[in-house]
């Protein structure tokens, strides 16, 4: 085999080939499926509330985040179960919205580090093993309510219970399998940044290094600090099993299995029969996708509320509050909350001033978000009732959807620049931006749209084919 010079550049260029497959490929799964899980544990949250399990924690959403954190499974007394539970499955559910609208998945930013972070965050609540009886206070904890659930549920809110749990194990469970080998990969990675950056440092004497195992170790440790400082720590075990690449009695076995290791796997083809696509169940895959606009909308309404009440502070005079409270004590209609906002249309680019009444809005933001959040269960009223419509109907449904987002967004990025415009220097400062939201729901526009686009080429493929004569 090489000498290791010549094998590092084979391992550089299978890392960088398999670095980039991650990237195109599993990490853009990960996402998904912590969408789906915290569009899951999100309606498990409101149903405990719902229920009166739990009672929603009012500092939810005043929570600085600024890294992965699991909620504390620390033991409790039995009598506090529905407040401290409450309180952890509250951070567990914020936590993962975080996850799912800024968090960066991504080779260089999923460290070994953070891949332990994920699955301690995977894990506050062992879904697989909702138990009374469980080690885990969480669990326990969590256990106890569900069965309490559906002790007053009937059949359908007990199936329902049950769905959300089943879709939950699934989720982690793949989502579990597919942080352990990111961070198998990640090992890799780590050992491939060593052989990339320090073995070209000035620092490293190549000529000394390769003449024995402990002289490379000691060039590694000598040369890492004035490379990577304190942004990387250093794991003596794999820089170990990288200089036993190098220079082990045994390295041609070493090498060959590594190469092997980070060699991307290949698409095997089936000789069976190709499964038929269902193309109402793409259709269906779109409304479903429709539950990640659920969040950001969420944080959206909380915000607007807020700026709302500042602005309408700053422009009561104190005759305008004597006027609403004479309103209130008569029980009189307060005259409606209209703002004038800019909006600019993407197709054209023309700007309009438009005036927007600003209750029935947000009351309207909150009926979609309630609504989109119904398609994450395939049992709920609203998910059956488009099974049962045609795919034409489903069509136009979806696309009127899609096409409401996107004036949704073009609208809300009005209200944003107006409340920052609006805004005295007294209460500047206080304003909540909307940028974060704003990203993450053009980022669920693309998403439906893309399923939507996939249903409709297979429908014109399927035409195009009839028209040809093929058939499969």
């Amino acid at each position: 085999m090489a000498n290791p010079v010549e094998f590092s550049q084979k391992v550089l260029e299978a890392i960088d080939a398999r670095a980039q497959w991650y990237e195109e490929t599993v990490m853009p799964k990960i996402l998904e499926d912590y969408r789906l899980v915290h569009t899951c544990v999100r309606n498990f949250y409101d149903l405990m509330i719902k229920k009166s399990i739990i009672k929603e924690d009012p500092y939810r959403l005043d929570q600085k985040i600024s890294g992965i954190k699991s909620p504390e499974n620390s033991q409790y007394a039995e009598t506090d179960r529905a407040n401290v539970i409450g309180v952890r499955f509250a951070e567990y559910e914020t936590m993962l919205d975080w996850i799912c609208t800024y968090y960066k998945f991504s080779v260089d930013n999923v460290s070994i580090t953070e891949i332990k972070k994920l699955l301690d965050l995977n894990n506050s609540f062992l879904w697989n093993n909702l138990s009374p009886e469980s080690n885990s206070p969480n669990t326990r904890g969590l256990a106890e309510m569900v069965n309490e659930m559906r002790r007053n549920s009937d059949a359908l809110s007990a199936s329902a219970i049950s769905n959300t749990i089943s879709k939950c194990q699934k989720g982690i469970a793949e989502l579990d399998a597919a942080l352990k080998n990111l961070a198998d990969f990640e090992k890799e990675f780590y050992k491939g940044k060593i052989r990339r950056e320090v073995f070209s440092h000035p620092k490293f004497d190549a000529n000394k290094a390769f003449n024995s195992p402990s002289e490379e170790m000691n060039q590694i440790k000598k040369t890492f600090p004035a490379v990577f400082s304190k942004t990387l720590p250093f794991y003596t075990q794999l820089v170990e099993d990288l200089v036993k690449e190098d220079q082990d009695a045994n390295k041609e076995k070493l090498q060959e299995a590594l190469l092997k290791k980070l060699a991307i796997p290949q698409k095997v083809e089936k000789k069976k029969k190709k499964k038929e696509v269902d193309p109402k169940e793409l259709l269906l895959n779109t409304a479903q996708s429709l539950c990640a606009f659920s969040t950001p909308l969420q944080t959206i309404c909380t915000k607007l509320d807020e700026n709302n009440q500042l602005i309408q502070a700053q422009a009561n005079s104190g005759f305008a509050k004597f006027l609403h409270a004479l309103h209130k004590a008569f029980g009189i209609a307060e005259k409606p909350v209209v703002y004038e906002i800019s909006i600019i249309e993407k197709s054209t680019g023309a700007q309009k001033k438009e005036k927007i009444e600003f209750n029935p809005f947000c009351a309207d933001l909150q009926k979609r978000m309630n609504f989109y959040n119904a398609f994450a269960l395939r049992t709920s009223p609203a998910y059956k009732k488009l099974l049962a419509a045609d795919e034409k109907r489903i069509l136009e449904f979806l696309n009127k959807q899609i096409s409401d987002m996107k004036g949704i967004a073009q609208t809300l990025k009005g209200f944003d620049a107006y409340f920052k415009n609006s805004a005295g220097p007294e209460i500047r400062s206080k304003i909540k931006g909307l940028s974060m939201e704003l990203t993450a729901l053009n980022n669920s526009t693309i998403n439906s749209s893309q399923y939507l686009a996939d249903y409709i080429s297979y429908v014109e493929e399927q035409e195009q084919m009839k028209k040809l004569g093929i058939t499969e």
